[in-house]
């Protein structure tokens, strides 16, 4: 009888071990690194937006998945000196060559294609019925985009700062 019970008794604790055990699908990728993409904006890309207020250009992003997106970071960065300095959107305020007033932003997100970037350029009252102009260098756009492993390890960085946020992701 009492090896009856320490038979049962052994067999109930390990199936207990075995049905505890579950495997976590939230396991970091080993790898995970974040991802910069940069381009130009001409002046020919932008488009005036329906309601007249301003200019818009929409660039598919890849590197922008849905968890990054959901779970991670996506940061933009504008420069308006051809690559030298980077600003964090979502507002900068700047002339273009022809004296219009500008204030940037930038919003990231997932649609049925996949991720995108859009950069609108709003338009002050007083300016001309065109949208931004640079003559010289054209406006350089970074996206960075941060998984979510990195991002939470890395809460503090001083988005601000792209040069801390360079060296602190290693980006290239």
């Amino acid at each position: 009888m009492k090896r009856t019970l320490f038979s049962i008794a052994a067999i109930l604790c390990a199936s207990l071990v075995f049905v505890s055990c579950s495997k976590n699908d939230d396991t970091p990728y080993v790898d995970a690194q974040a991802l910069t993409t940069v381009f130009e904006v001409h002046n020919s890309d932008w488009k005036a937006t329906t309601d007249g207020i301003g200019y818009t250009v929409k660039y598919d992003e890849p590197e922008i998945t849905a968890s990054i997106n959901d779970k991670g970071a996506v940061w933009i960065y504008y420069s308006f000196d051809d690559g030298n300095t980077f600003e964090l959107a979502p507002s900068l305020s700047r002339s273009d060559a022809s004296g219009n007033i500008f204030d940037f932003l930038a919003e990231s997100g997932i649609d049925n294609v996949g991720g995108f970037v859009t950069l609108t350029a709003l338009s002050y009252a007083n300016n001309t019925n065109k949208g931004p102009n640079y003559s010289g260098p054209n406006l350089v756009v970074k996206v960075v985009s941060i998984p979510s492993s990195l991002y939470n390890a890395h809460k503090n960085v001083n988005k601000e700062d792209y040069n801390e946020v360079k060296r602190v992701f290693k980006l290239q």
